[in-house]
């Protein structure tokens, strides 16, 4: 494989890019700045160097989808949500993964004729939990803040220990450990994740919740 580095050195994507690469062999890339935003440019430098497998952010990753690339294997993108997906020779994988529980926390293969963009499932080490209120957890399509677990949890946040105690809690499954709330909202799909926002970014009308990201995903599928 021939891999490229694409995120910058103080985005936690950038050990994901590295070490999986350098602990297999693996030929690293690193793309050079004057083409990072350039997509044409950025495709044209995967095909003549045969990079066969990158990271993109999600915007970035949806922009690149349209153009044609015969070079690689696999497309990895997360950092947002994923709102649309064209098919392609290559494998497109969706990723999930606050910085606190560094790198990803969830990841699955999207079949973008299956129109799920799921953001998957725990990856291995790792624990997430979909809860409600009292940190009841929620049954399949019901909406709920996601919870990280495991291995890649981190200590807290530097000299900010309001924030710490706010954000990192007790995990209520697994005695003497922590679990962090990440403040997205979720729910359970067909055995997956489906991400619809920041909890802080849902309304109410007339008492009803309205998740004003699931609005925006239906009016683009309209245009």
């Amino acid at each position: 494989d021939r891999s490229a580095k694409y995120a910058g050195f103080g985005f936690d994507a950038s050990i994901w890019e590295m070490f999986p690469t350098w602990t297999i062999g693996a030929e690293l890339h690193v793309i050079d700045e004057a083409i990072r935003l350039d997509i044409v440019r950025l495709n044209d430098y995967f095909e003549a160097n045969g990079v066969t497998i990158t990271f993109l952010p999600t915007q970035l990753a949806e922009q690149f989808m349209e153009l044609e690339n015969t070079s690689l294997r696999v497309l990895l993108t997360g950092g947002d949500k994923l709102k649309r997906a064209v098919k392609q020779p290559y494998t497109l994988v969706n990723n999930y993964g606050p910085t606190e529980n560094t790198v990803v926390a969830t990841s699955t293969e999207i079949h973008s004729e299956e129109g799920s963009l799921s953001i998957g499932r725990a990856i291995a080490n790792t624990r997430v939990y979909i809860l409600g209120e009292g940190n009841q957890v929620q049954p399949e399509g019901v909406a709920g803040e996601l919870c990280v677990a495991g291995r890649g949890l981190a200590r807290g946040y530097l000299n900010r220990e309001d924030e710490t105690v706010k954000r990192f809690v007790a995990d209520p499954f697994v005695p003497g450990e922590r679990m962090y709330r990440t403040g997205d909202l979720v729910k359970w799909v067909n055995g997956g994740i489906e991400y619809i926002g920041r909890i802080d970014q849902q309304v109410k009308v007339r008492g009803y919740r309205i998740e004003l990201s699931e609005i925006e995903v239906q009016l683009a599928q309209l245009s």
